[in-house]
């Protein structure tokens, strides 16, 4: 009746790629490798402070998109770097890397490391604006979407606004 979904292998769908140029940011990774399939997850290293070491990560929906990412993009040019591509090997060592890093400095870009912005409007993105994510349609005829939270009709709280105070 329906296809076979395809199974999400993050350990088999992972693409590692090196000697990236360092201006780039995790969207402009994922527009270049985008058009191989569906991307979950990109993740650009890091040192300390927020500069990029060259190298990625790419997580593939399916291994099918990660196999022809690698044998498409491996000892390609970009930006006057011949970048390397090739299938991740699980050292044992994911979990440690996996949480997100909590930066103390929160006036710093965590794209590029630079002051006076934030990501999703990054100024290094060479390549353009990636498109933001959609909204989630609520579910069920009784669900409102309040200004600062979700409430039921007939719900306790409501958001005092001027339309409904009376004084």
């Amino acid at each position: 009746m329906f296809p076979p979904r395809k199974k999400f292998a993050p350990s088999k769908s992972t693409v590692y790629v090196s000697n990236l140029p360092f201006g780039l940011t995790n969207n402009d990774l994922h527009q270049i490798f985008g058009q191989f399939g569906k991307i979950g997850r990109v993740t650009l290293v890091k040192d300390k402070d927020r500069k990029s070491k060259g190298i990625a990560f790419i997580l593939f929906v399916t291994t099918e998109d990660a196999l022809k990412c690698v044998s498409a993009m491996n000892r390609t040019q970009l930006s006057d770097r011949t970048i390397k591509c090739s299938m991740a090997k699980d050292n044992g060592r994911a979990p440690e890397f996996i949480r997100r890093r909590e930066y103390k400095d929160k006036s710093r870009c965590y794209e590029c490391g630079e002051e006076g912005h934030l990501s999703y409007n990054c100024s290094q993105n060479s390549l353009g604006d990636r498109e933001k994510p959609k909204k989630k349609k609520l579910k069920g005829k009784d669900a409102v979407q309040a200004p600062t939270r979700l409430r039921t009709r007939g719900g306790k709280r409501k958001k005092r606004t001027a339309s409904t105070n009376d004084s």
